[in-house]
């Protein structure tokens, strides 16, 4: 997920530092345990022909260090179906219900977003992935355009290229993220008569580690980090260097509530280590 960058700047901070509540209720037609990377719907574990439904209730919409919808609470609805064993079609939603984009003050306010996931997983630790996003502004706004299948630089969409590691069933609690727009609204200028841009292909990292923790919890640090920002498109983020943007620590722990049903609850707290002075503007 990410925003139309240059529509997002009235209400940026040069540090985001949130603390997030999520309830989720998951795995309503199930058969296996979803691994959960925030905000990915990814099988590593499927069974032919099941599906996997899962509701989020969250305090704010947080993605790789990024606010979006300035801090109202949102409701988020995503899954996948197992087309086989290695192969799944899935989709993201999420929205805070808020009709305004800006607030008075010109701040973020209304955001609403529809992705939509393929993932194919040719081993038990690796997951490729393929994510169409698009977040359509919530009121009309000028210049933006919310057109499906836009992908020019007015359009509110892109494509993400994802290789997701998760090594956990080799005995080691460990997952990895290398994520690259393809695609879509990623554009850098060289300079201010450069309308049509050129395609960034920014580059997103990401390392965490699973802990087991006392009362059947798990504990799970992860760092997070920007190579190529050129494009603004985290536009929390710094834009002429790498920039660490999620840096941060999950608190997890899944009640069951039948034979396929699932509760868990997680407390989750992000850093954002940007401090390049564009982001206050």
């Amino acid at each position: 997920m990410s925003s139309i960058v240059y529509k997002k700047s009235a209400d940026m901070k040069k540090i985001v530092f949130s603390l997030i509540i999520v309830l989720n209720c998951i795995s309503v037609f199930s058969q296996v345990e979803e691994k959960n990377i925030p905000k990915e719907v990814i099988a590593l574990d499927s069974i032919k022909g099941t599906w996997d439904i899962n509701v989020d209730l969250a305090s704010r919409y947080i993605w790789r260090g990024q606010s979006w919808g300035g801090d109202y609470p949102v409701l988020q609805l995503y899954g996948n179906y197992n087309v086989s064993e290695k192969f799944s079609l899935g989709f993201w939603t999420t929205s805070n219900f808020k009709k305004e984009y800006y607030d008075k003050n010109g701040a973020s306010k209304g955001y609403q977003e529809l992705d939509f996931v393929l993932n194919y997983s040719p081993s038990d630790y690796l997951t490729v992935s393929l994510q169409d996003y698009y977040w359509p502004s919530t009121d009309r706004q000028e210049g933006v355009s919310n057109d499906f299948f836009n992908f020019g630089n007015d359009g509110s969409q892109s494509v993400d290229l994802q290789f997701l590691f998760d090594f956990s069933e080799r005995e080691l609690p460990l997952w990895a993220t290398l994520s690259t727009l393809i695609a879509g609204n990623d554009f850098r200028y060289k300079d201010e008569n450069d309308e049509k841009g050129k395609q960034n292909f920014t580059t997103y990292v990401e390392f965490g580690y699973t802990y087991e923790a006392p009362l059947k919890t798990e504990l799970a640090p992860l760092i997070g980090f920007v190579i190529n920002n050129k494009a603004k498109y985290y536009t929390y983020a710094d834009y002429n260097r790498p920039s660490f943007v999620n840096l941060g620590c999950k608190l997890s722990r899944d009640f069951e509530l039948g034979k396929h049903l699932t509760m868990p609850v997680w407390l989750n707290y992000t850093y954002n280590a940007a401090s390049h002075s564009a982001n206050l503007e």
